[in-house]
Order: structure tokens, then sequence, then C-alpha cells
């Protein structure tokens, strides 16, 4: 039967290893620091200590350095000066909604919490300072003269909030790591390798002084047929020691000083590191700077898991100096976290990785907040947001055209955080593939951008790397679809868009979880074209079954995403009923063909499990 006009609406694991051995490097004392330290990692003058197996962790938030203080009044609204009560409230959020391990980044280029001894953004700025958050605004690429003085009112009120807390004393990243232990949530630090979102302008408060030396900063080149520089890609060098030397400094006091027990180097904020090309000797320097890392990890707390946060361009990674299946061979990190940078991966393959990095590593899949880049109407709302076009504009937006008249321009892209299904679809498709657990990451921005009718689930994060939990339940599975921005190339490729010639066939693939065969699911497909007077002749296969031409149209999306519930104007949806028997567990095929006399431009391919019992 026809698919049906519908807007709906829903309320193996680790065992396989037990992580690492005698390849683990340990200091010899738990005394090693600076000179010592690399001196121990050079000459292997190590003892053998096998990390903590990491099965207890599986369900992981990260949060940036800002990720406390974006939204006051869900934390605080009482209203008043900010206070340790909301941290408290937040992480206990986190631990009611499955939340086993948290991760915090203290840092841009520079600490972000109140440091005695290392450069700290608050050093210098007084309450209510326009002309100190104007030098970070500065460095913001793609605001508008009127969108930047918004986001200077945003940043000070952000700004204001830690000196709230600075003044009365708490120091709010020792208090998230109490908050954690008293939830039973395991703390880890993520360190940000190379923030670059305000490169583009060195004196920002955010950017430390070393990156202010040119020297020490890399030259932005992309790869383009001239050889072009975008901002985005000037990040530290670190090739250069006083770079390493600068960043370890800020790892050091992280580890050394707060009651954290994990830690994540976040190549993916972003991921550049040693110019492109980089040589064997800068890369074994690198691989021994990651040594000296290791040591100061272990020599804190021994089976102090150290991992990355890294695209799954393992290729790319090794041109910019970073050798990850070097490292793993050496035992110098227990866990890698695999993600594109801001539209979460649909087709990430985590069963190649695995084959490519072995058994002796836990990969986590990384969880993303923008399903892809398909533009969605949002019939409730007077006017557009303004909270993600400021988010969005300086990083990986893809800009949205203008609004025809018979469509007015309420319209963005969906946050996958606001929708219990997309969350889970997502979820499934890494763990089906091997991931041996989630990372969240920027869950939060969906309701930093304060769009009505908008809001993070927490809920949906209960039980979130549970396979088998999550079959059975409605599911949003999409495809990922492409950016104009530089990350293309370190994330996984896109499929989508694709124009098909007349008489022309394209196959997709997209992993899924096999869902029961009792169920109530009814599975669409959901292909998504140009609007247009006639109907074009399309078809849909599913797993090589005999293609299917019968459709129904309709402009709902497959499942609401906060706000947004319909395709825009110029855009056409066509839904094709399958059974969902017909899913296979793990990788699955879906062909469209294209058996009109003209070319069809398909834009975007949605897959939804849906319960018909619900309301």
């Amino acid at each position: 039967m026809p698919a049906p006009d519908r807007r709906a609406t829903a309320a193996s694991v680790l065992s396989r290893r037990a992580f690492l051995g005698g390849s683990a490097l340990t200091a010899a004392a738990t005394g090693l620091t600076g000179t010592s330290l690399a001196r121990a990692a050079a000459t292997g003058a190590t003892s053998a200590a096998a990390p903590r197996a990491l099965r207890n962790h599986r369900n992981l938030f990260n949060g940036d350095c800002n990720f406390l203080f974006y939204n006051p009044e869900l934390w605080q609204p009482e209203g008043g000066p900010y206070r340790a009560t909301a941290i408290h409230r937040f992480v206990t959020l986190l631990a009611q909604s499955g939340v086993d391990t948290l991760l915090v980044n203290p840092n841009t280029q520079v600490a972000w919490y109140p440091s005695a001894q290392l450069e700290s953004v608050l050093r210098g700025y007084r309450r209510g300072d326009r002309d100190f958050a104007r030098r970070i605004a500065a460095g913001n690429a793609g605001l508008s003269p009127a969108q930047r003085e918004s986001f200077i009112s945003q940043l000070i009120g952000l700004l204001d909030l830690y000196l709230d807390l600075s003044e009365a004393g708490v120091d709010w990243l020792a208090e998230c790591a109490v908050a954690c232990r008293q939830q039973g949530i395991s703390p880890w630090l993520s360190y940000r390798m190379n923030a670059t979102h305000f490169s583009g302008a060195p004196d920002s408060p955010v950017n430390s002084v070393v990156f202010r030396d040119p020297a020490n900063r890399l030259s932005g080149r992309i790869p383009s047929p001239g050889n072009a520089t975008h901002h985005g890609w000037v990040g530290l060098n670190y090739g250069q020691r006083a770079v390493r030397d600068h960043m370890f400094a800020l790892i050091r006091e992280g580890i050394e000083t707060y009651d954290y027990e994990g830690l994540e180097l976040d190549w993916l904020r972003h991921p550049v590191c040693l110019e492109a090309g980089a040589s064997a000797r800068a890369t074994d320097e690198l691989t021994a700077w990651f040594a000296e890392i290791r040591a100061l990890a272990v020599a804190r707390r021994p089976g102090y898991p150290v991992g990355l946060r890294i695209p799954s361009n393992l290729p790319y990674l090794k041109r910019i100096g970073i050798d990850v299946k070097a490292l793993v061979q050496r035992g110098l990190i227990d866990f890698v976290t695999v993600s594109n940078f801001w539209q979460t991966s649909w087709e990430m393959p985590h069963d190649a990785l695995r084959r490519e990095l072995g058994p002796d590593v836990t990969i986590y899949g990384g969880m993303e907040d923008a399903p892809n880049w398909l533009e969605a109407y949002a019939p409730t709302l007077t006017a557009r947001p303004e909270g993600p076009e400021i988010q969005l504009a300086g990083d990986n937006a893809l800009k949205t055209s203008t609004a025809p008249a018979r469509d007015p321009a309420i319209r963005g892209t969906r946050y996958l955080t606001a929708s219990a299904e997309f969350m889970r679809a997502n979820a499934a498709g890494k763990l089906v593939l091997g991931a041996d657990g989630l990372e969240q990451f920027n869950f939060f921005v969906t309701d930093q951008v304060r769009v009505p009718g908008q809001r993070g689930d927490y809920a949906a994060l209960r039980q979130l790397a549970d396979l088998e939990f999550l079959r059975g339940k409605e599911k949003h599975y999409a495809l990922n679809t492409t950016s104009v921005q530089p990350t293309k190339l370190w994330d996984v490729p896109e499929q989508l868009p694709v124009t098909i010639a007349p008489r022309h066939r394209r196959a997709l693939r997209l992993p899924m979880c096999a869902e029961p065969t009792d169920t109530a699911l009814q599975l669409v497909i959901q292909v998504v074209i140009p609007e247009a007077a006639g109907a074009p002749a399309f078809g849909v296969s599913l797993n090589g079954d005999w293609p299917r031409f019968e459709a129904t149209r309709t402009q709902a999306l497959l499942f609401p995403c906060g706000p947004y519930r319909d395709h825009v104007a110029e855009h056409a949806a066509w839904n094709f009923a399958f059974d969902p028997r017909a899913i296979r567990e793990g990788w699955n095929e879906i062909v469209l063909y294209n058996e009109d006399p003209e070319e069809v431009n398909f834009i975007a391919v949605e897959v939804g499990l849906i319960d018909q019992a619900l309301p």
C-alpha cells in the first residue's frame, strides 16, 4: 500500500577485549615531569600497566568550554548570579539520561577556567566589556555587522556568568568533576588541539600568545587547483616546539590539577596539525610527543584512558602528521571517536575502521547535531530564528538561498538532538557496524540557538548505546548531503544529491539495524526531488528487491524535528512503502531508478520506521 502522508510524533560490545596490555606506556615514576617525561617516552623507560577496560564507558557526552553557560535559563531559571547549583543540575540531568561519561573541554588555545599559571580567556575581562568581546567577534568570519553586534551581546552575557562563579570562588572545571562523581558519571577531559573558530583574529583573547607569532601558524592552505587558503585551516603548527610545549602545559595542568580520569585529544576541532605532506621525521616527532602525553596521563593514575576524536580519513590524518595506526600499535591510545565535522555521519564505515585499526582499541561512533543539510520549513514560526544564523555563519554552514515569495523564509536545517527518532537511527547505524559506544558532540547546541519549539531531547539518550533496546522503536534514518565547505576533505564522502540520467540508476548504501519480525512498524523510504508540475517516473528498490514505482507525494517530513515539519516549497517528497523485514543487519542498499525521459536530481533520501499505532 502507498505510504501515508503523515507527520508522526513519538513519544557485542566491548567484551571481546580487555584493552591493551604490555604495550601501554606508563611513567616510570609518578613524579616524572617536564624534561624527564620526554626522556622517559623517548627511551622507553616505562613499565607496563593495562589500562582500565572501557566497558563502562559507552554513552559519552562531550561538552565544550561553554556548554554549562549557554542556557542559564534552563539550569538556573530562578535567575540571580550564576551558582554552582546550575552545574550540578545539568550533570544530574545527564545522569538521569543515562550518560556514563562526561568529556569536558577546558580550552580554546587558552584556558577557559580560572588558571593561576596559564593564559586564561577571562584575564583582562571586566563585566559588560564590549570592546573585549569585540576582539573575539572580529575573528568569527561570515557574520554580518548586525550579527556581529548580536554575537557580542551574547558573548558578554556568557562571560559574565563565568565571572559570577569566579567571584564566588567557584572553579567551574573542578566543580564539574565533583558533580560527576556525585552522580556516578566518569569525568574526562577533552582538549581541542587546534581551535580555529577565531583564527582570523590572531590577537583575540581566545588565542594564545604563541599563535600571534606567524612562525607558529599554519598557512591555511586547502586542497584546491590554486592552493587557496581558508581561515579555518590557519591553526597552530605542531611542527614548532613552542606550540607543542604550549599545548602540553595546558594538558598537564588539567591532568595534574583536576580530578578527572580520562583524556581525549580532539583533532576534529579542527583537523589541522602540520602542513600537509608532513615528513616521516616530523610525524615521528609528533608521535613521540603523544608518548609524552601518554606518560603524563598514566603517571597521574594507572589505567588513565587516552584517546583521539578524529575524522575517519586516516590517510589525511597521516598526511598532516597524525599516524593513528602507529599510535594504536604502540599502545599510545586506548580509544578513537570517529565523526564528521558538523553534519553527523550516517555512512561511517565502522566495520572497515575496525579491520584497519585492529581489535585492541575502542571505537566510538561520534554523533553530531545536524542530520544533513536538507532545508526544512517550520510553519509555526513567524520569523527566521537568529540563533542558528549566528551559530553557523562562521562555521560549516551551507548558506540558505533566498526563499521565493510563496514560501516565507521560516526555514533552516534541522538539529539531530531535537528528534528521538533521528538519534535512535543514527545510533543504530553505528552500533550495528561494530561501534563500541557513542559520543555526543554539540548536543547542547539544539538549546543554545533558542529556536522556538526546539529542545534537546535528553531523555532519548537513555539506553541509546544498547542496540537491542533500539530495535522495534521508531527511527528516522537519513543520508548525508553535500556541503560546499573545505571539511569535505575529511568528512565521509556524501552520496547525495545526485543527478541520474534517463534510464539510469544509482545505488546508495546505508547501515541500519534489523527490526523484529513481528514489528508493527511501517518502513517508508522518502525521496526528495525538485518541485515540478508533473510526477517524474522514478522508482526505488531495497536490497535487490523488485523496484517500486508507486508512491505518495507529500510536503511533510517523515518525522517533525522541533518546529520543522515540512519540506520547503521548491522541494517535493515522495513516500515509498516497504516491508521492514527487508532491512538487513548492517549495510543496506537503496537503488534509485530514473525511468523518466529527463534527468532527475535526487536531493535527499530518508528512511522512516513509523509506528502506525501511535497517535
